[in-house]
């Protein structure tokens, strides 16, 4: 296989999503992938396994997939049991994503509290080592536990537009809609309000960079877009010293005049 240059990944517009499982990806992302399917993107969910009612989740990823504007799902060839941060799980992402060759990566949050969450992430780090494209991190997965890191957000995106569609994704897994309870939609719901809250939006969704090539602006096809709705915000972040702890905290600066990026 020829290995495409730098200046063709650059300009691909693909973004690949992955998830451990089915139903990970909407709770993260959804309103963000509504975006970048409105304007343009071609964009592709990967699964990495399917833990139970194989059948029927998969049914729900292909429904919720469709209500996203994402272009097709994709299954990794590999047992829930043999699935984790070894060679053939990395080999098997690597595989997607030269067959895929995305301008954009996103993944689970590396510290998050489930260990399938862990090792996708671990694992695109790895197969992402040598490739010349965007890779964020999404959110940890609600329902999910406490963990001693702190989600570092790095980079807001203005979902207020999508909300709805977001919702309506989640609800098409009815199982998990089941087993979480009502709360649990309402959970991620809130979430979303808040980050929109912090760039002075509705609803917004918040991403941690692993690396970046070029800049972070993934939305320059949205030219009808009022500004208020194509808005991007990179929270800038600095370190402030709170004595009477002992440590050093972060603070953002998210509803700043230097922040905002405009779309094109």
């Amino acid at each position: 296989m020829i290995e495409p240059s730098a200046s063709t990944r650059s300009t691909s517009n693909t973004v690949l999503v992955f998830g451990a499982h089915p139903d990970d990806i909407e709770i993260g992302m959804a309103g963000t992938i509504c975006r970048l399917a409105a304007c343009g993107h071609q964009v592709y969910s990967c699964i990495a396994t399917v833990p139970d009612e194989r059948e029927n989740r998969i049914r729900e990823a292909r429904a919720a997939a469709g209500i996203l504007g994402i272009k097709d799902v994709i299954l990794l060839p590999i047992k829930s049991s043999q699935f984790g941060y070894n060679r053939t799980s990395i080999g098997a992402i690597d595989s997607v994503i030269r067959q895929f060759q995305p301008h954009s990566v996103f993944t689970h949050w590396i510290e998050d509290s489930h260990q399938d969450h862990v090792s996708v992430t671990r694992c695109i780090v790895a197969a992402t080592r040598k490739n010349n494209f965007n890779v964020y991190m999404y959110e940890q997965t609600i329902p999910g536990g406490i963990t001693p890191a702190g989600f570092r957000a790095q980079y807001l995106i203005d979902v207020s537009k999508f909300i709805e569609r977001k919702m309506e994704s989640i609800h098409a897994h009815a199982s998990q809609l089941k087993r979480n309870g009502a709360w649990w939609s309402e959970g991620v719901r809130g979430r979303a309000m808040y980050r929109g809250y912090q760039i002075c939006t509705q609803y917004a969704e918040a991403f941690e960079i692993i690396k970046i090539n070029g800049d972070t602006n993934l939305f320059r096809g949205e030219h009808d877009v009022s500004r208020s709705l194509a808005t991007e915000v990179t929270a800038h972040t600095y370190a402030t010293e709170t004595a009477a702890y002992g440590y050093a905290a972060e603070s953002t600066t998210p509803c700043a005049e230097s922040a905002l990026i405009p779309v094109y």
